[in-house]
């Protein structure tokens, strides 16, 4: 599993490596999703009632402060990022939500 670090202004860092793994491009829409125990990066067209936000040419991308209050995220909060190939998403895990996930 691979970190990420949201920082105080509320912005996310994708490498470089991570973007092409899933096709996301500077300039693109991506929908910021909260399942109730996930948030979920993706680019799928047919979402259009999730948050959207564009990634920058460096690859951050701004995570609303409504989604970080509701999803208590508090200030450089780490995540577990889950790469999913075959959805072209990328699904951030806090610490503790990590406790619930059991390993088959």
């Amino acid at each position: 599993m691979y970190k990420v670090k949201l920082r105080k202004s509320g912005q996310i860092y994708i490498p470089k490596w991570m973007r092409s793994e899933i096709d996301f491009k500077a300039g693109e829409f991506i929908n910021i999703i909260f399942d109730g125990e996930n948030m979920i990066l993706s680019k799928k067209k047919e979402i259009t009632n999730e948050n959207q936000c564009i990634l920058s040419q460096k690859g951050t991308l701004h995570i609303p402060i409504e989604i970080r209050r509701m999803c208590k995220f508090d200030e450089e909060c780490t995540f577990k990022v889950l790469i999913d190939k075959k959805e072209n998403e990328l699904i951030l895990l806090t610490e503790k939500k990590l406790l619930n996930i059991q390993v088959v």
